[in-house]
């Protein structure tokens, strides 16, 4: 049977109505081609002829997932003591081809990738003109599958370009709420390897999690692009009667409560901003900002802990609110799975926040694959650049690799790995 959409004016044949195969309208706004004068408002001509045959195993268009746990997850970040206040993350442009795969299950119709015929090239000129057009049209399927990932998945609409990056980009567009009223981050893409950059605001992250779950996110990310690791995130936990303040934090500090499994305490930063008022016969401290930084703003760990009513400028009395947050870099992507859990492993100031009903759930990144890393990067670049002179060396002396390294040791010592290098290493091996 004929079926025309009414969004799109769209002419298509279907056994029912459906999904529209080309706006992916409901199927309310689908009329069949026998009642009376389906284009009263739309234009009369069709974009084309669709036929939809079922496969084997076929998911209907509009089959989407609404789960009974997808809600559970969603309340339980509403009732959840720690919340995201930061989230940046990069994701490699091409990965987002990968965003078609899911369609059949999230019931958002991205893009079709684009398919090329093969082609002939008589001349230089023409090779030239064929890559032109290939990048301009994959280029353009990219971006149009970014603007839906923004809108459908991240919930966010998004603003032109703006002219000018950051975060080392060439270029920029900002992030607002669905209405287009609140500003909710940006968005960074051009250079820095065919890579693009989502920065998300602390008021942004409202508007993310109001309606979607940190799994919902999670699996977006982890499984659907790629991204293992999160440029940034925020984690932060609020006391609003007035027992983890910041003079609190800096006698936890001085137990040793900031420092974490390995390492050394981080140092103590008092950033207070006051002023002396009289009161009776003794002068009063009237704080104008009150706050202690722990910690290296350059280091994956940085905390924050602040009077929040005196940013907010609230002058009510008898009221009283602290926020202890922690900035974490180059944090693994699992963290979104229980943020309570991952707040809780930290440190032992974190844990001392939380009810100890809560699990720690460690996500950082593993020390073993971290030194692994630095191992087989160092090996890489030495084999590239002295890899001939060694082959030469061992060639010399006739496969006594004893001599090879001894005439190659410097008297003047070298660069060594730490102590905990040797120890994982020799796991490893």
């Amino acid at each position: 049977m004929k079926y025309t959409c009414t969004v799109c004016g769209a002419l298509y044949h279907a056994d029912s109505a459906c999904h529209c195969p080309e706006c992916n309208a409901t199927p309310i706004n689908q009329v069949g081609m026998g009642s009376k004068d389906p284009f009263d408002r739309y234009s009369a001509l069709p974009k084309g002829q669709y036929v939809r045959r079922a496969k084997k195993s076929d998911i209907p268009a509009d089959f989407t997932v609404h789960t009974p746990t997808e809600y559970t997850f969603i309340e339980d970040y509403e009732q959840s003591p720690v919340i995201i206040d930061y989230l940046c993350f990069t994701v490699n442009l091409k990965d987002f081809r990968h965003c078609r795969k899911e369609s059949p299950y999230s019931g958002i119709n991205f893009p079709t990738e684009p398919q090329f015929s093969t082609h002939e090239a008589k001349s230089f000129a023409d090779i030239e003109a064929y890559n032109k057009y290939f990048r301009d049209v994959y280029m353009e399927y990219l971006q149009e599958t970014v603007r839906r990932f923004i809108t459908r998945v991240l919930g966010f609409n998004y603003g032109a370009p703006r002219g000018r990056g950051f975060q080392f980009y060439d270029d920029s567009f900002v992030l607002t709420s669905s209405q287009g009223n609140d500003y909710c981050g940006q968005v960074g893409f051009g250079g820095n390897r065919d890579t693009i950059h989502f920065q998300i605001t602390g008021h942004g992250c409202k508007h993310l999690f109001a309606d979607r779950s940190c799994h919902f996110l999670h699996h977006w990310l982890s499984e659907i692009l790629g991204v293992k690791q999160l440029a940034r995130i925020d984690l932060a936990y609020d006391d609003y009667d007035g027992l983890h303040t910041c003079e609190a934090a800096e006698r936890a500090a001085m137990k040793g409560a900031f420092k974490r499994s390995r390492g050394f305490a981080p140092q103590v930063h008092v950033v207070d901003v006051f002023d002396y008022v009289q009161d009776g016969d003794s002068l009063k401290k009237v704080f104008t900002r009150e706050e202690r930084d722990f910690g290296n703003r350059q280091s994956n760990v940085y905390w924050r802990v602040y009077n929040k009513k005196l940013e907010r400028n609230i002058t009510k009395e008898d009221f009283s609110w602290y926020r202890s947050e922690v900035e974490l870099k180059k944090w693994d992507v699992d963290i979104l799975l229980n943020p309570a859990g991952g707040f809780v492993a930290l440190n032992e100031y974190a844990a001392s926040l939380l009810p100890v009903d809560i699990e720690p759930v460690y996500t950082s990144v593993k020390a073993k694959k971290r030194v692994a890393c630095d191992v087989l990067s160092a090996a890489f670049w030495a084999k590239r650049q002295y890899g001939r002179l060694v082959n030469s060396l061992v060639e010399l002396y006739e496969g006594d690799c004893e001599k090879v390294v001894s005439s190659l040791l410097r008297d003047d010592g070298g660069i060594t790995f730490p102590s905990m290098h040797r120890k994982l290493i020799q796991t490893l091996e």
